[in-house]
């Protein structure tokens, strides 16, 4: 069990640590089909499963500033047009520890560009459509971004 911090005086609980990330379900504008990635077989964690984009900022970086920066190492993309928070979300990227504890926001975004420029993290792309991202993801909560893309999808976007 973790135990909770005593939150009356941050001069006697200071502040602790944690990452931040991001992430984004990328929507090319004119297909209207979503990015996916295949994670690259040598990874630790979930190798050659399906996801969209997610990294993390580095300390002292604007969450959008280091959405831009994660895209652009991770795919290429560099047109991207930011667009709303779909969800905010806590993980333990490992055992319930200081040092694993994440916090991240997942964006709805737009590119123009259909090429996309893999970084070693990847194996292979995807264009697909939402449904078809819905078929190929199995992690419960990157199905959860996208299923709140398409929702959104459906209401506000052009």
């Amino acid at each position: 069990m973790i135990q909770q911090p005593n939150n009356t005086s941050t001069s006697t609980n200071p502040v602790g640590r944690f990452m931040v990330a991001v992430g984004a379900v990328i929507e090319q504008s004119s297909t209207k089909k979503v990015l996916l990635l295949q994670r690259h077989a040598t990874l630790d964690w979930r190798p050659g499963e399906w996801e969209v984009e997610y990294g993390r900022i580095d300390q002292f970086e604007d969450p959008e500033a280091g959405l831009h920066r994660e895209i652009a190492e991770e795919t290429g993309i560099t047109d991207l047009t930011v667009g709303p928070i779909l969800r905010v979300w806590h993980i333990y990227r490992g055992p319930q520890t200081a040092e694993n504890d994440l916090i991240g926001i997942t964006y709805a975004c737009q590119t123009r560009t259909q090429q996309v420029t893999l970084s070693a993290e990847h194996q292979a792309y995807k264009w697909v459509t939402v449904e078809e991202a819905l078929q190929l993801i199995f992690q419960p909560k990157i199905r959860q971004d996208v299923e709140l893309f398409q929702k959104l999808q459906k209401t506000v976007l052009p």
